[in-house]
């Protein structure tokens, strides 16, 4: 034993320790993979989501993980990236760590080692420090090598070297590394930042205080801990494993369909009640004040408030959703919507006032009276009754499902508020004026005498919602209307930096530079 106050310890030697001991045995602790990590990385790769791992642990160790748990594919080749600083300028080498065995055998048998035979020098230029190298790996049969699928591991060290003067070499790296191993928390941040320049929608999940960095700087950071890490991110979660991060995803995704849907909506709600006041404007009249408070209220806030609690759907998909709202998809599908308002809305006028049918009980509006504000007329009803069912089909077919959110029959309020403007609507259509003249009165109404014409309008409303169902769940949602998008983006290039970075690697990178 040694005799000596606590406080003093951090100042003894090391050989004072360490003498005169008796072995009593060795310690041994293994840090093993949660049972969920591996069924999470693999719905996230299937879902073509990359993972990556940024620890700060030893390569080695982290590479055994990474392959444990499947970040690293079986028949992938782990390429460790080292850098050295020379007087002659940046060393870059490529150390071959196994081809797709366990990297415990290939410790033992003596493989994981540098196979790098050819490696060379690139001294920096004289004005400036931002130069790069590129090694190859050195092999009696290096083409054996050549198209095999590799995933590249580095360690923090190596990684600031390649960022100060790798530049060229770093894009690369990043778009290919899987595993980067002993990384400082302001490193983590940095490569957090690094991946969101090359265009990748970046979450972080971390439990430390060396991740608050990478946490606040990443798009989505979650903390698995409730201590310091989950000051820094967005979401803390109370199971302290990853089967959160796909939660989060599908969550993110139902909520930015639905704020595309409700934009929709909105957008479309007001061009409608737009053609319908320019078509009244036309014919000589207007919507009434009443008219419009319902519109508003009714049918147009009520379906917002209920349009979005449609849960995430259960299934992680690869498909991702539209990501902004100024595109070509968008201004198409919303041209179509509009095609659709517009000819239904004149094809029940004119089914009102075409000579084909010539309807005796009808008399064409005349203005009168200019000072009376708004006259009660067929042509008022028609169209405003039309334009009630064109709220409700938007109101359906623009609350999209599946692959993002679960389907519509789930959300109960909606459907309950469908089922009710439904019938409230075809009520006002098929009810005989006799039976709610004070209703009809109060808002403005001059329904039709005639039974035969308005079950006419109720099958011309029934055909547009049906039709913008159609269009909105099967053509608009199909393969084939994305490929007409993209002939009219004209797009020939992708727009992300990381997608030409992965283009411009050859089959032999890194292989023969």
């Amino acid at each position: 034993t040694i005799d000596v106050a606590w406080h003093k310890t951090d100042k003894i030697e090391r050989d004072m320790v360490e003498c005169d001991l008796e072995f009593g045995g060795l310690i041994i602790m293994k840090n093993s993979l949660k049972p969920e990590t591996t069924p999470v990385i693999s719905v996230l790769k299937n879902a073509n989501i990359r993972t990556v791992m940024i620890t700060g642990d030893n390569l080695l160790t982290a590479v055994s993980v990474a392959r444990e748990c499947g970040m690293i594919e079986p028949d992938h080749q782990a390429i460790m990236v080292k850098a050295d600083s020379t007087s002659a300028g940046v060393h870059i080498s490529y150390h071959l760590l196994g081809e797709g065995r366990d990297l415990a055998e290939l410790l033992r048998s003596g493989q994981a080692t540098p196979m790098a035979a050819d490696n060379q020098f690139f001294p920096p230029p004289a004005n400036s420090l931002n130069t790069y190298g590129a090694g190859s790996i050195g092999s009696n049969d290096s083409s054996r090598h050549d198209r095999v699928p590799f995933s590249l591991v580095i360690d923090g060290k190596s990684f600031e070297l390649v960022r100060t003067h790798c530049t060229d070499i770093l894009p690369k790296l990043l778009v290919k590394g899987s595993v980067f191993a002993r990384m400082s928390p302001d490193q983590k941040a940095q490569l957090v930042t690094d991946l969101q320049c090359l265009g990748y929608g970046v979450g972080m999940c971390g439990d430390g205080a060396n991740d608050c960095g990478a946490l606040k700087a990443a798009h989505a950071g979650i903390s698995l801990s409730e201590a310091e890490a989950s000051v820094a991110s967005p979401f803390t979660s109370k199971v302290p494993n990853i089967t959160c991060v796909p939660k989060v995803i599908m969550e993110g995704r139902a909520a930015l369909t639905t704020m595309f849907s409700v934009f929709k909506y909105m957008a479309l709600y007001a061009l409608t009640q737009f053609i319908s006041a320019t078509i009244l404007y036309v014919v000589g009249t207007n919507l009434g004040d009443f008219q419009y408070l319902y519109i508003d209220f009714c049918l147009a806030t009520i379906f917002v408030l209920v349009m979005g609690l449609n849960g995430p759907y259960p299934v992680l998909v690869k498909q991702r959703p539209e990501g902004r709202l100024a595109s070509i998809n968008m201004l198409v599908r919303i041209v179509i919507h509009i095609v659709l308002i517009v000819g239904f809305q004149v094809a029940a006028l004119y089914y009102l006032k075409s000579p084909t049918w010539a309807w005796s009980w009808y008399k064409p509006f005349v203005v009168t009276d200019p000072t009376e504000r708004v006259p009660v007329c067929l042509e008022n009803t028609i169209i405003f009754t039309m334009a009630n069912f064109q709220y409700i089909g938007l109101a359906l077919a623009l609350s999209i499902g599946p692959p993002y959110r679960k389907p519509t029959y789930t959300n109960l309020p909606f459907l309950a508020l469908l089922a009710i403007m439904c019938f409230c609507n075809t009520y006002m259509i098929l009810t005989p004026p006799d039976w709610l003249p004070q209703l009809l009165d109060f808002m403005g109404l001059q329904p039709s005498p005639s039974i035969t014409f308005r079950v006419g309008i109720l099958l011309l409303v029934f055909v547009y919602i049906a039709l913008v169902f159609l269009l909105e769940t099967f053509v608009m949602s199909s393969r084939t209307f994305h490929q007409v998008i993209k002939v009219l983006r004209f797009k020939r290039r992708p727009n992300n930096p990381y997608k030409h970075v992965l283009a411009s690697i050859g089959p032999t990178w890194p292989l023969k530079g």
